[in-house]
């Protein structure tokens, strides 16, 4: 027998970037929107009446929001080691499983998870989508594909890469093809190129670590098995090489060269900034542990990813909203909003057009807009009822006590007073527990 759900009375935000709906009614049956409406125009269709009602009373009701980057695999982190090696895959998995509630309870119900150690996303997937853990949808990738020099090449050559890491080493374009179609037997989403070279870090005016051609190699397997593929991609050389190897979307951007930005612009190729990150480590590094050294890179990065997507937007690239939480300085649960308040506070976005970028604009990139992203008949009830309304205040996104219920599907998602929080086990060798704000 069906379930019919319906909350009444509200100002609806759509999630595409259409002016807010007054005293508006949305209606789902099993879990789907069949209907929205405002008023008394109650649609012939929705008469009978709802198994389960909402009175809103006025209170903004938003899509359930979107990260378009979240590595639910890396448990905050502090260094590459404590990613890649320590804790083993039975420990990610059950750790990922864990953190992926805070992230639902944060108000995020869906995420994109760019880059997993083992196949970790993947597994925290499937076991949500078994009805096994609450959670969100996990858009998930597999482990980033690099070459010797790469992003994801910590590690010195006489150990290789070990089998654990974020990454995996592929020095030919045979072992490309291969490690794509092993991801994709592994039931990835998403293919993750690890685009830039470490020489890119001293030499900006440094090519990525793939050659045309092999970065050609990787996209055209992937979208022949039917995956989507972005890639990791701070400067100007690979943002270009990537936007003519026609991957799906570019994450970070931070040092694209302004004269390439009519390229993505005529291909639509979105960019996920992830500024996050960035001012998270700018702002609250020293609190982790980060090198100041690093903190100072951090800050001119964060310049260049203001000045360069302030143009994006302008030029009418589509951008997309990713926190990158996972690390010590992003902990689940609390920072996935802040990249829309960025987009409005540092790219000069108005709050509805921000909100586009982490509900309707990521799903569209994903391929997922017909069931989540907006509040429109068809996709999944996955929205929030908050207590303010974001566009007089896009802060709010980002505050607990705002959230007045978050619904997945349409069922309710129970929502614990406080954030979850755990202790760190020896074998997870942090140096110290973050002293980052645990509310916000």
């Amino acid at each position: 027998m069906s379930k019919i759900f319906e909350i009444a009375g509200c100002t609806l935000i759509d999630g595409t970037g259409r002016e807010p709906l007054r005293d508006a009614t949305l209606r789902a049956v099993d879990g789907r929107i069949t209907a929205v409406w405002t008023g008394e125009d109650r649609p012939p269709a929705a008469r009978c009446p709802a198994d389960e009602f909402v009175q809103a009373g006025g209170r903004t009701v938003l899509p359930g929001l979107i990260d378009s980057h979240c590595h639910i695999s890396y448990g905050e982190g502090k260094t590459a080691e404590e990613v890649d090696i320590y804790g083993g895959a039975e420990w990610a998995a059950v750790r990922a499983v864990w953190n992926a509630q805070k992230v639902l309870h944060s108000g995020f119900t869906s995420f994109c998870d760019p880059g997993s150690t083992w196949n970790v996303a993947v597994t925290c997937r499937d076991a949500i989508n078994n009805g096994m853990f609450d959670g969100p949808r996990i858009f998930a990738a597999g482990r980033h594909i690099s070459a010797d020099g790469g992003f994801a090449d910590y590690f010195p050559g006489w150990l290789g890469m070990p089998v654990s890491a974020e990454g995996v080493l592929c020095p030919t374009p045979d072992s490309m093809r291969s490690e794509v179609r092993r991801q994709v037997k592994n039931r990835v989403d998403l293919i993750k190129i690890s685009g830039d070279s470490q020489a890119q870090d001293s030499r900006p005016d440094a090519g990525p670590c793939f050659t045309a051609d092999e970065m050609a190699c990787i996209v055209q397997t992937a979208h022949g098995l039917g995956r989507k593929v972005t890639i990791h991609s701070r400067y100007a050389k690979t943002v270009a090489a990537a936007a003519r190897a026609g991957v799906d979307w570019v994450i970070h951007a931070s040092y694209m060269d302004a004269a390439d930005i009519g390229l993505l612009r005529d291909l639509q190729i979105p960019v996920c900034p992830t500024m996050t990150y960035t001012a998270n480590i700018v702002q609250h590094g020293r609190e982790v542990g980060v090198d100041p050294n690093y903190i100072e890179v951090k800050k001119r990065e964060l310049d260049s990813l203001v000045k360069v997507h302030r143009r994006s937007i302008e030029a009418g690239i589509p951008m997309m909203a990713g926190s990158e939480a996972g690390f010590s300085v992003t902990p689940y649960g609390l920072w996935h909003a802040r990249e829309i308040e960025l987009m409005v506070e540092l790219l000069g976005m108005s709050p509805l057009m921000a909100i586009s970028t982490g509900t309707y604009n990521n799903a569209k990139a994903f391929g997922w807009d017909n069931d989540v992203g907006s509040l429109q008949p068809g996709r999944w009830a996955d929205l929030l009822l908050l207590e303010s309304d974001p566009l007089q205040d896009i802060r709010v996104l980002g505050s607990r006590r705002s959230i007045a219920a978050i619904y997945k599907g349409g069922e309710r998602v129970e929502k614990p007073d406080a954030p979850a929080v755990r202790r760190r086990l020896g074998h997870e060798r942090s140096l110290a527990v973050s002293t980052l704000p645990l509310t916000r």
